[in-house]
């Protein structure tokens, strides 16, 4: 029973975690680098959503260039999804001046159109950028959360069961430490 209602409540909260203005997900062509082919730079009219973790940023005249290590970006939320693998990376021109220091080694989910291609080096080795021209952004905060992991004990009414007591698992219950995007 306590599984049930777990889940029904981690479904209704799910319902409640919308993406940032601008970039839900229904309005885009591409949402993966996986799903673009050799037409799609051709049209330059696909439009884009994708995201991942800032490498390197460069401002230039006009606009500023950013090259992101491209990770699966969560359909309900928009964030990158931080233990997912990473499909290729992308570069990412935003209008104007952004600086570099508060993008660089940050999160990043970008809406755009899908421009072209753009040579570069990784290391020694020669590699082919897919160029988005970003109509919108969102950072994303990395954030350190602490949380008890719960096992045998919260099996039992109330919390209680063999593990309670002075010598049990609640008086020296050690947290746990993930990374969450913001």
């Amino acid at each position: 029973m306590k599984k049930i209602l777990f889940f029904i409540t981690a479904l209704l909260l799910v319902g409640c975690v919308n993406p940032p203005q601008g970039l839900e997900k229904d309005e885009f062509t591409i949402q993966n680098l996986k799903d673009i082919d050799q037409d799609h730079y051709a049209c330059q009219c696909k439009d884009v959503r994708l995201g991942g973790k800032v490498l390197s940023v460069d401002v230039l005249k006009n606009q500023t260039k950013i090259e992101v290590l491209s990770l699966q970006v969560s359909s309900f939320s928009a964030k990158p999804v931080l233990d997912s693998t990473t499909n290729g990376r992308f570069i990412a021109y935003l209008k104007g001046f952004v600086d570099p220091e508060s993008l660089k080694d940050q999160y990043i989910t970008v809406k755009g159109k899908l421009t072209g291609k753009e040579m570069g080096k990784i290391d020694q080795a020669d590699y082919q950028y897919p160029v988005v021209t970003v109509q919108a952004f969102r950072q994303w905060q990395l954030v350190k959360e602490y949380y008890y992991e719960y096992d045998d004990w919260d099996y039992y009414p109330f919390g209680f069961g063999p593990r309670w007591g002075l010598m049990g698992r609640f008086w020296f219950a050690q947290p746990k430490v993930r990374y969450v995007l913001r």
